[in-house]
């Protein structure tokens, strides 16, 4: 009987960790995908920083991704021969059970 109920809960907890990881890796799927599209996106070849991490915010509350900042999560860079580069670094917390919380870290860099 105890070792049913011990399986239960070892069961129970990666069923409500799985439960909390899926939507945090949705997001960042999401994310890469918006990414990508601005990276790719031959417009913005030459225009300011600023127009970029613009574009991103407008991308994001479309998505309904307000929660996450590209002004604070992202370094927009171009290089040698002036393609855009974006890093995008950040984590997201969520809450567990108790004062248990899960944290995911992502640390990706587009370029076109």
């Amino acid at each position: 009987m105890i070792k049913w109920f011990l399986g239960l809960a070892v069961v129970g907890f990666f069923a409500v960790s799985v439960f909390q990881l899926v939507p945090v890796y949705m997001t960042n799927h999401t994310v890469s995908q918006i990414v990508q599209q601005v990276v790719s996106n031959s417009e913005l070849d030459g225009r300011p920083k600023r127009d970029v991490l613009r574009l991103l915010s407008t991308r994001f509350a479309e998505r309904d991704l307000d929660h996450l900042d590209p002004n604070e999560m992202m370094k927009v860079a171009r290089d040698a021969n002036g393609k855009l580069v974006l890093d995008v670094k950040y984590e997201e917390r969520r809450k567990l059970m108790y004062n248990l919380e899960i944290v995911a870290g992502f640390d990706e860099q587009f370029t076109n």
